[in-house]
């Protein structure tokens, strides 16, 4: 990357995004909510999981996606888990996307295809389309200036 793209001799210029959908920890409370109206009356296993969707989703309720100097880093969740890196020889080139949650068949970590998706909303994203034929998804606001510096950074390495 040319000196004037970072900022200045260096300089090291990253871009942190993401996004959060308030809508899936609320899900998993409604669903625990009526699994324990249902299940009240044989309260052992039923209780349990009742008590643990809740949990369970909202670990699927943001996703952060940092571009740095050695590539693209994806986590999931507040504890970051499903987490990926995405190193820049692995990319081939990147861009801004918009998906819908239901063409991949719903939120959170999703493999259709040759797509693996980080949802957490239907729209605006960045897509990386890897040297292997793959191509990975991440829903997050201000995808294109992601897009554009991952490609400033493909530029300057090759």
């Amino acid at each position: 990357m040319r000196d004037k793209d970072k900022g200045g001799a260096g300089r090291r210029t990253a871009w942190v995004s993401g996004a959060g959908n308030v809508a899936v920890p609320l899900f998993g409370a409604a669903l625990a909510a009526v699994l324990i109206a249902t299940l009240w009356s044989s309260a052992g296993p039923g209780i349990l999981l009742a008590l643990i969707a809740p949990v369970v989703t909202s670990l699927f309720g943001s996703v952060r996606v940092v571009v740095g100097e050695s590539g693209v880093l994806i986590r999931m969740g507040y504890l970051g888990w499903p987490r990926r890196h995405v190193p820049f020889a692995d990319i081939d080139k990147a861009e801004r996307d918009d998906i819908s949650a239901l063409s991949m068949g719903g939120w959170g970590y999703r493999v259709r295809g040759r797509t693996t998706a980080y949802l957490v909303r239907s729209g605006e994203s960045l897509a990386l389309n890897l040297r292997n034929g793959r191509r990975v998804v991440i829903t997050c606001r201000d995808a294109a200036t992601g897009a554009s510096l991952i490609n400033d950074y493909l530029a300057a390495r090759r």
